[in-house]
């Protein structure tokens, strides 16, 4: 890889970075360090979410970025497993996706070869259950066995004790000498950084550039054979005593002063418009890669569209279930009791029949839908990607709008379809108990004749339902999955996302709930 001439604005025309120059030969590990705020982390998202950066409003730039991103692989902060899948699962995805031959390496295998147990590779471990260190590790030989040339790894040290960070960095070490690779280590964790680097660069708070550290003395890598300990400790002391003096000096500096950004009238009116289009995007986008990974990864789009179906059908099953039981059994009785003096309550149920259901089905199942399942999901696509395990997607050679998007909007929209039946069901049952109660007879041909053989004057209705419930369908879904799938700079726009998209679907149904109510009358 070379980078020359890179530069990095923040949305308000701020400089992080400012000319930064790095070259990274072939089994060359290069270590970058720096105090918070100084860029590394960001120097991470230039390499693989440089579009997004620029949606967002940043400036990137540079004189050169020559890089294969085929060959790039990353190990993001506290690994970023993926917590869907099992320990060989995370493992086997890699291996499939791999950019070059597997040579039939498996999980197991990549396991032993980073000093895990290999048993950590039966089939139903979770991700949850192993330690920093062991998910670490496990990060680790997923990239390696996804093949890539290059890898970078971003604070990988994070939350590891000191025996472990030195376990992490002599891993790192063999397995770039063993596979012939090059690494990228972000850091400020300077026992890890002595341990792996054959070069070490600061990314500077004063000049926000990258200034090599050490460059006529540094040894090599610590950790790598022929270094005694006495001379492990004198350099971890140096590398510390060199950092510290520097955020000691540095270390409020905020980033460098720039020319405000050009502001368009256009741009803006495109940023407005972007969420408002996404669903839509969405929509046609899933659309589109669903019969393809279908027939390509179809054990990829079960298990994404399994995990979706359980939070929005399964496990929310006895409440929908309940909730419309309840609501058939109250409009019902309500209504019976409406007609007043010398208005049997048994000749108004005749008269009204299925009707209710038909009116109040999709519109109540879809704004319960979205605030219970809907909320789930998008909560859990925001969650990947906080946890940067959509990023790993990327990484892996993944694609995210294939492995993610598409079955987990199909499962949405299924599932929805579902929940509309059920509802409408739990509606007749609540209904029934009322019918039962006035000695109605022929009840469930009554409560359900507008649905399977509605009268002529009725049948508009029941078409306009059907049409709906449709509609709701793939709507409520493409919102799903495109405010969930948005990217999450932190916490707070998890919880962003699920409340604008409760908010977004509600006015979807609404409005057409009038649309539909003004054409059909």
């Amino acid at each position: 890889m070379q980078v020359r001439g890179l530069r990095v604005a923040l949305p308000d025309g701020r400089v992080l970075i400012d000319g930064a120059d790095l070259t990274v030969a072939p089994g060359e590990v290069v270590v970058l360090l720096g105090g918070s705020g100084a860029g590394k982390s960001t120097f991470a998202r230039v390499l693989f979410e440089r579009d997004e950066l620029a949606a967002a409003g940043w400036g990137v730039v540079a004189a050169e970025l020559d890089l294969d991103r085929g060959e790039l692989g990353l190990v993001p902060q506290r690994g970023a497993l993926f917590d869907h899948l099992d320990v060989a699962g995370n493992l086997d995805l890699a291996i499939r996706h791999a950019s070059g031959a597997a040579d039939g390496v498996t999980p197991a295998d990549w396991l032993a070869r980073v000093g895990l147990d290999p048993a950590l590779a039966r089939p139903g471990t979770p991700v949850t259950r192993l330690s920093g260190g062991q998910a670490q590790r496990v990060a680790v030989a997923r990239v390696l066995a996804s093949r890539r040339k290059l890898l970078f790894l971003d604070e990988p040290s994070v939350g590891l004790d000191p025996h472990r960070v030195r376990v992490l960095a002599r891993l790192i070490r063999e397995q770039v000498s063993a596979l012939g690779l090059s690494a990228i280590v972000v850091t400020h964790d300077v026992a890890l950084a002595a341990g792996v680097a054959d070069r070490l660069y600061l990314l500077s708070l004063a000049t926000r550039k990258l200034e090599p550290l050490f460059a006529e003395r540094w040894p090599g890598a610590l950790e790598g054979p022929g270094h005694a300990p006495a001379l492990r400790g004198q350099w971890i002391g140096e590398l510390e005593a060199a950092l510290v003096d520097h955020l000691a000096e540095h270390g409020d500096a905020p980033p460098l002063p720039g020319p405000p950004p050009v502001r368009s009238l256009l741009r803006a009116v495109g940023r407005r418009l972007a969420p408002l289009a996404a669903p839509f995007a969405v929509a046609v986008t899933a659309a589109a890669r669903v019969p393809r990974q279908l027939v390509r990864h179809p054990r990829d789009f079960a298990v994404v569209a399994g995990r979706v179906a359980v939070q929005t059908l399964l496990r929310p099953l006895p409440f929908y279930a309940i909730v419309s039981t309840l609501i058939g059994y109250t409009v019902l009785f309500v209504i019976s009791k409406v007609g007043g003096a010398g208005v049997r309550p048994d000749a108004l149920l005749r008269q009204i029949g299925g009707s209710y259901v038909v009116a109040l089905a999709p519109a109540l199942s879809a704004l319960l839908f979205v605030a219970a399942s809907g909320s789930a999901t998008n909560a859990w696509l925001g969650a990947m990607g906080l946890t940067k395990q959509t990023l790993a997607l990327d990484a892996l050679g993944v694609n995210r709008r294939s492995y993610l998007w598409a079955p987990a909007w199909l499962a949405c929209a299924l599932c929805y379809l579902a929940v509309a039946a059920l509802f409408a069901l739990g509606m007749i049952a609540g209904g029934l108990l009322v019918c039962r109660s006035y000695g109605v007879p022929h009840a469930w041909e009554l409560l359900t004749g507008d649905l399977i053989d509605p009268r002529p004057e009725r049948l508009r209705y029941t078409v306009r339902a059907a049409f709906l419930i449709w509609i709701y369908a793939w709507g409520i879904a493409a919102d799903v999955v495109a405010k969930g799938g948005a990217p999450k700079p932190e916490a707070d726009a998890v919880t962003r996302g699920m409340t604008a998209s409760v908010v977004a679907c509600t006015l979807w149904v609404v409005a057409w709930e009038l649309v539909t109510v003004i054409v059909v009358v």
